[in-house]
């Protein structure tokens, strides 16, 4: 932190020059004018050239050509990203490494609302209420954002944007199925859109069906439903209601025979719903946001696994109730303020609760709350035609945590139009989950001879403290003639405090004799550096190829933290539009070994292509033809997770 702070006083010290304020305040029209205006990173509207954090943005067009059937699949699509399938229908998501299928490192918005789910922590990816079709880009912020949006916002940050209603008039459809019998894809798609006066709505229904990996319990069913109202009620005035659910029937557990006694295969039913509702106003020279969100997840995993012997002692029997519900309710007021030309402010706050229950997790079944209040502020200051400094701070207090700070300052230079050097600094929290901070995890089995006894395997550490970790990066950003954008980030981040488990041993007395249980310490030190690069290229002729590439090299003091972080990741996704009939697309994404936190297996290098061809035949009805996995098969987190090569049709329309 002390670090970071003196970066602020030097940044403080180069801005003490003759100003020259903007007659025009250029901010989208003049500078990079055919660039998109991000939202996500500092919650001001910004050129990507005056970004002052490394973004990627996967637009609509990225996530057709990819031909991606699965949300997670597109974060394939960012460098540095790493994306694992812990099932069929549980996918893991992280920047760099780290990754679990509970991550809990990365901030994932949709429409500005968290869908981290407080429990176990990490991102239902499978079963979101949230139809791909329905995404009109992804902001993904590639490092620290906590200052924006406060802990777990650690190592990035992604904000899912949807479509407003408007774009949507009419009605929309498409069905996939897969030509082969595994995995047997069955996914159905039904949008229908109207437009009254000054009120604009979306009806959304889906479903996502397959049969998951060859040679493990993962099959999904999927339906989905979401609903989303936009509305002018006066010029300068906008409201928007989102409403959605999910529910899923997965597949979970091992066949008796793999010796897997207590984890027999069952279904697992979730359901997901959410409600948004915003207000937004917007004047010559400032912007009020007010959102009211409400995000639950209710999972329903209960079974008798049947005798299985414990310590050696057979014919004991158990209850396993993984049955959970949390939920997040947040209250958040965002203000935004022109000062004449040259600054800009943002300032805020929020209030956010959630409320967990679970046997498994707390051993009782009473919901238990954490509250947490934020404020946070930021200023934009362009003290110079060609340099911006970007200041922000956001304070923090949950019932989990002491009050927190978390700062991140960016120096701008801009070099005519199309170019921009960045200099940023940031600091971010990880704060504990409830799990980590005040869980309690214990079995009742029945011992024959002896009767009721309680195992327990997890308690939870009230003394834990966040993670923590200081940033630092340079950047250029750059448009170039003939279409070329680049993005190259040299890196460098220090992860302390990590949260992980410890054994301790425990003698809970005959026939059971010593155990051990499992609770949360801080420990251990990462450290890591590296580079990004990211390219883009657009040509009139309809070509389009979006590439990128990371090499990062990574030190912990915990060997399975830097085995979980790859030395090499890459993609490359190109395509071609010939005519108004045709459309070619190929997506190739290679990643060099690893092994997921909570896998067993060493996973080898991954390289995987994808092609896709689409022929329109007119407005009404378009038709594809997608492969997947056309090279080898490859291992996916465990070893018995196998990619094997897919083939699925895709029939589209509206009308």
């Amino acid at each position: 932190m002390r670090i970071i702070l003196r970066v602020c006083l030097i940044a403080l010290v180069l801005v003490q020059s003759p100003t020259r304020a903007q007659d025009d305040g250029t901010v989208a029209e003049d500078f990079f004018a055919d660039s998109p205006l991000i939202l996500t990173v500092s919650r001001m509207a910004k050129p990507l050239l005056e970004s002052p954090a490394s973004v990627s943005v996967i637009d609509r067009q990225m996530i057709e050509a990819s031909g991606m059937r699965d949300l997670a699949d597109l974060f394939r699509l960012v460098p540095g990203f790493l994306v694992g399938f812990h099932s069929g229908h549980s996918s893991a998501v992280t920047y760099h490494g780290l990754g679990q299928e509970f991550g809990n490192k990365i901030q994932v918005l949709i429409d500005g609302r968290s869908v981290f789910i407080p429990s176990f922590g990490g991102v239902p990816w499978s079963n979101l209420p949230l139809l791909v079709d329905d995404i009109q880009r992804i902001e993904v912020i590639r490092g620290p954002n906590a200052v924006t949006y406060g802990a777990n916002a650690f190592l990035a940050t992604i904000n899912i944007i949807t479509r407003h209603a408007a774009e949507d008039i009419g009605t929309q459809y498409s069905v996939t199925a897969s030509d082969n019998a595994s995995p047997d894809i069955e996914d159905t798609y039904l949008r229908i859109g109207h437009h009254h006066g000054d009120v604009d709505w979306r009806l959304s229904l889906g479903s996502q069906n397959d049969d998951g990996f060859v040679d493990i319990n993962d099959s999904r069913r999927v339906a989905k439903a979401n609903f989303r109202l936009d509305a002018l009620t006066r010029s300068n005035q906008f409201w928007i209601l989102q409403l959605g659910t999910s529910d899923s029937e997965a597949g979970r557990g091992f066949p008796i025979s793999s010796g897997t006694s207590t984890d027999i295969e069952r279904n697992e039913e979730a359901n997901n719903s959410y409600f948004n509702l915003q207000w937004e106003a917007v004047w010559d020279t400032s912007s009020s946001i007010a959102r009211l969100t409400h995000t639950q997840q209710e999972v329903t995993d209960h079974f008798d696994p049947g005798p299985f012997s414990l310590n050696g002692v057979p014919g004991v029997t158990t209850f396993i109730d993984f049955d959970r519900v949390s939920n997040r309710t947040d209250l958040e007021f965002v203000q935004t303020d022109d000062i004449g030309s040259s600054v800009r402010l943002v300032y805020g706050g929020s209030i956010r609760r959630d409320k967990v229950r679970s046997l498994f997790l707390l051993n009782d079944n009473k919901y238990e709350e954490v509250d947490t209040k934020r404020l946070f502020g930021g200023i934009e200051w362009r003290f110079d035609d060609d340099w911006l400094l970007d200041l922000g701070v956001m304070l923090e207090d949950s019932d989990l945590t002491e009050l927190e700070d978390s700062p991140r300052v960016s120096l701008i230079r801009k070099f005519g139009k199309r170019h921009a050097l960045r200099f940023v600094a940031s600091a971010a929290k990880r704060n504990p989950i409830l799990y980590e901070y005040d869980g309690e995890t214990e079995f009742t089995v029945n011992v024959p001879l002896i009767g009721s006894v309680m195992v327990p395997t997890w308690r939870g550490n009230n003394d834990i403290d966040p993670e923590d970790i200081e940033s630092y990066e340079i950047g250029l950003r750059s448009q170039l003639a003939a279409g070329i954008e680049t993005d190259v980030k040299l890196f460098s981040y220090e992860i302390g405090n990590h949260i992980i488990s410890n054994d301790i041993p425990v003698d809970l007395g005959p026939p059971l004799g010593v155990r051990d249980l499992e609770t949360a310490v801080n420990s251990e030190t990462t450290k890591v550096k590296g580079i990004e690069i990211g390219l883009g290229y657009a040509a009139n002729g309809g070509l389009r190829v979006d590439a990128g590439f990371s090499l990062v090299d990574a030190e912990s003091t915990l060997e399975d933290f830097e085995e979980s972080i790859p030395d090499y990741t890459a993609f490359l996704l190109a395509q071609y539009q010939i005519g108004g009939k045709h459309g070619i697309s190929a997506g190739y994404y290679y990643v060099d070994k690893v092994t997921w936190l909570d896998a067993t297996s060493d996973i080898p290098i991954a390289k995987r292509l994808d092609l896709r061809y689409v022929y329109r035949f007119n407005n009404e009805l378009n038709i594809e033809v997608i492969g997947q996995n056309l090279l080898e098969d490859f291992e996916d987190y465990e070893t018995e997770n196998v990619h094997d090569q897919v083939i699925y049709l895709r029939l589209s329309g509206g009308f």
